[in-house]
């Protein structure tokens, strides 16, 4: 097993580093943004004070704003943009909104620096990268966001939107400095395209160490898995041993001490048979009791191992019971229809057989099916309950009766009963169970009336 302290501390970091960079991005934007600014608003000032504003005028494309509106504007949406940045919205309208509020600002200061800079759309996108938004939302985004890029860093929305070339406001200094400033500029630019680099690779960074976590998590939970299966086998296995022994336990407390009153019995009586009548007949009439005494054990042993919901109600509720309990715990729609009225007189194993026939389908459609329904009839055809149980899950072309359908058959053959399986379309179950309607019942009365 992995140790994922140490990830988790790697993890820790690298997720500061990102925002460390951004931040970084967030400081350098603005101080180049404020350079170009004031490139602009110097330049101005000094075409204005050597009388050359006319000639400037005249070469430029479009007429600029006033220096300090510029710088005010610029300030202004700058701290607008930085506020919508970091701040969180859903994944939604609201994030859309967040992201076109963004690009307009963007658009809007690359125009006031004349489009000379637009590496603030790398903010965006780097904003863009850490918001937990759907894949396809993602690449939309993206791609939107590229586009608008290309289109400023290519300079092509300048023919539609008339802007004075930066290279007119650097001509006011000369060549020597202008070479120096648009130096300083692209320095900037390339620093913040590797601010951003840098940010992506971390980016990276995080993921694949998330992807190791998860895998780590993953062997984990396999390991716990697989110890929880030892264990439900162990517990199984001491379960079924308690079990056996509170049986056995059982037998011996109840038939097995009848049983040996009743032979010691016997025994006496076939050796006082030949010498006193009186005292056998007495002896057998112990018997007797002994004997009614143990079939009573006996009835209260079988009524401890009846279903739960058959010793609180009735049998047509507690399969209803039953039925209601799956749906609601698996999602599985069941489909449940009995023309047989399940209140009669049947004898408690017949009872248990047909709770138990039922009880045991659906666990099996559930188990190895799938399906998305199951159907459950019970009708009654002269003396036999026919049970259906059938789905639309996966089936099994090759079926190979498992412990539960082995222990169903060898229950229903106990009441000369039948059992019918096929999985080649879904799962098909079908039970044929021949019902006493209540002669075993009313014997079991009327014995008990004579005793």
């Amino acid at each position: 097993m992995k140790n994922t302290d140490g990830n988790n501390t790697i993890i820790e970091k690298d997720y500061r580093l990102p925002d460390l960079l951004v931040n970084l991005m967030m400081h350098l934007n603005f101080w180049i943004l404020l350079f170009i600014v004031f490139i602009m608003y110097h330049a101005l000032w000094g075409y204005v004070h050597e009388g050359s504003a006319l000639s400037f005028l005249m070469n430029s494309r479009h007429i600029p704003a006033r220096p300090f509106e510029s710088i005010l504007s610029s300030g202004l949406l700058y701290a607008c943009l930085l506020l919508l940045l970091t701040t969180e919205t859903d994944p939604g309208i609201h994030f859309l909104l967040k992201l076109i509020a963004e690009t307009i600002i963007v658009i809007v200061l690359s125009r006031i620096m004349s489009f000379c800079y637009m590496g603030m759309f790398l903010m965006i996108i780097a904003n863009l990268i850490r918001r937990p938004i759907g894949r396809w939302n993602r690449n939309i985004t993206f791609m939107l966001v590229g586009v608008c890029y290309f289109l400023l860093e290519s300079q092509i929305l300048s023919i539609w939107i008339p802007v004075t070339d930066f290279s007119d406001y650097l001509n006011y200094y000369g060549s020597d400095y202008a070479k120096i400033f648009q130096g300083i500029i692209n320095v900037g630019r390339l620093f913040n395209v590797f601010l951003f680099m840098c940010y992506m690779f971390f980016i990276v960074r995080i993921q694949m160490s998330e992807n190791e976590r998860i895998l780590s998590l993953n062997e984990q939970l396999r390991d716990a898995n697989a110890k929880l299966e030892e264990y439900s086998e162990k517990s199984a296995l001491m379960a079924q041993t308690s079990e056996r022994n509170r049986l056995a336990r059982e037998i011996h407390d109840t038939i097995g001490h009848s049983l040996t009153g009743i032979v010691t019995g016997i025994e006496a009586c076939i050796m006082l048979f030949d010498t006193n009548r009186e005292l056998v007949k007495e002896q057998l009439m112990a018997i007797s009791e002994v004997a009614h005494r143990g079939m009573e054990d006996v009835r209260r042993s079988v009524r401890a191992l009846k279903p739960d919901g058959l010793e609180s109600m009735p049998l047509d509720l507690a399969i209803e019971q039953m039925i209601d309990e799956m749906r609601r715990s698996t999602g599985i729609r069941f489909h449940y229809n009995c023309v047989v009225d399940l209140r009669d007189a049947f004898g408690e194993d017949e009872a248990e057989a047909l709770y138990r026939t039922v009880q045991e389908g659906i666990t099996n459609s559930v188990r190895h099916g799938k399906p998305q329904d199951i159907w459950i009839m019970i009708n009654k055809i002269d003396d036999v309950i026919n049970i259906i149980i059938r789905d639309n899950g996966c089936g099994c072309p090759d079926l190979n009766k498992g412990f539960g359908l082995s222990h169903m058959e060898e229950r229903l053959q106990m009441l000369d009963g039948k059992l019918y399986c096929d999985g080649n379309n879904g799962f098909l179950l079908r039970a044929e169970i021949p019902i006493r309607w209540g002669t075993e019942v009313n014997w079991n009365h009327d014995q008990n009336t004579d005793s």
